[in-house]
């Protein structure tokens, strides 16, 4: 039996851990961020309204995880959130029709992020038949982010990130005084979180087997009333970037050799791919010299420039925000990819 001194040793230890023991509980029966449970086949529930910010190359993964086995797929789009608008209904118009297709996409990604998915699908054992890429010109110079919840890699996708570390990074994230009270009192806390950058109300609709997400309000105004969507408001919360033209080149040493890696695996695997540099609101325009070096590694009638699209790069009016390109014009260019089509730089030397 334990001596008075240590039992009240004990008990004292054991009151001290208690706040720590709860929040650890908390944090584990709620799964704030959805990384803690299986992944059940859907994020959202029906008639979520607000949701605490998600990683989405984290739901990539285990979305395909719980998807796979039945549908056997073995064609994916990759690239940033980006890519989540070219749908699958467009590209399968230019693929046989025994093709499976996937979004294999993550918030911010990074050729690094694409390049670790590609193994991953080849450590599975995984034929990749076709291909989709959308690399913009930013993805070329931007490193992986796995210090930030919201777009830290897959510890099954990422070498350098263990489970003991993304799990840390998380809980540490949740300790946030505000994360704590919205768990345990949502209401007077939703415009505090929201104020905070914590939480959106930016809630997609979710094709959960093809990790598709999509806007069927946005899209429908946009189709039928457009100046319903863009109203002054809305044209008013993005000012366009003046941007120094041609752009600077970014494909340094390092760059080329994620490049020249994503490549390999995707000419060893037979894969029938397309690459499309997309437009970006301020006329982001890829450099010449990274466009050539990209042709040269990919094969030119693989890549597809369209960032230097004049009227894609200056009218808001493609774009649900400042970035995203919307669905149609999505599928616009899909179309002109698989017809060969690319904008020539217009600063060729």
């Amino acid at each position: 039996m334990l001596k008075p001194g240590m039992k009240r040793f004990v008990l004292l230890t054991l009151l001290a851990l208690l706040p720590a023991l709860l929040l650890v509980a908390l944090y584990v029966v709620r799964d704030p961020f959805h990384v803690v449970k299986p992944y059940k086949g859907k994020i959202y529930e029906p008639g979520d309204t607000i949701s605490l910010t998600i990683n989405w190359g984290h739901v990539t993964i285990e979305s395909y995880k719980y998807f796979d086995p039945q549908g056997h797929f073995d064609s994916f789009i990759f690239g940033s959130s980006l890519s989540g608008y070219y749908r699958i209904a467009d590209w399968q118009r230019h693929l046989p029709a025994d093709a499976h297709p996937f979004h294999f996409n993550a918030s911010r990604e990074t050729l690094y992020g694409i390049l670790n998915k590609l193994e991953f699908l080849k450590s599975r054992g995984v034929k990749i038949k076709h291909a989709l890429l959308i690399i913009e010109d930013e993805m070329l110079m931007r490193r992986p982010l796995d210090e930030d919840v919201l777009f830290v890699q897959h510890p099954q996708t990422a070498p350098n990130v263990s489970w003991w570390q993304f799990h840390q990074l998380y809980f540490n994230a949740f300790r946030q005084p505000e994360l704590v009270a919205y768990m345990l009192c949502p209401g007077p806390m939703t415009e505090r979180v929201l104020e905070k950058g914590y939480a959106t109300r930016d809630i997609t609709n979710r094709i959960e087997p093809i990790n598709e997400g999509y806007y069927r309000y946005a899209d429908s105004l946009i189709a039928v009333n457009p100046s319903a969507f863009y109203t002054p408001e809305h044209i008013a919360q993005y000012s366009r970037p003046e941007k120094t033209l041609p752009c600077p080149p970014k494909i340094l040493p390092h760059v080329k050799s994620l490049l020249n890696a994503i490549a390999t695996i995707l000419f060893n695997d037979e894969t029938d791919f397309q690459i499309i540099i997309p437009p970006h609101y301020g006329y982001e325009a890829i450099a010449s010299s990274d466009l050539y070096t990209m042709e040269k590694i990919f094969g030119q009638e693989r890549v597809h420039d369209f960032s230097h699209d004049p009227a894609l790069g200056t009218d808001l009016h493609y774009y649900y925000d400042e970035g995203h390109l919307v669905a149609r014009q999505c599928g616009r260019l899909i179309d002109s990819a698989y017809n060969a089509v690319t904008l020539p730089s217009p600063y060729l030397k």
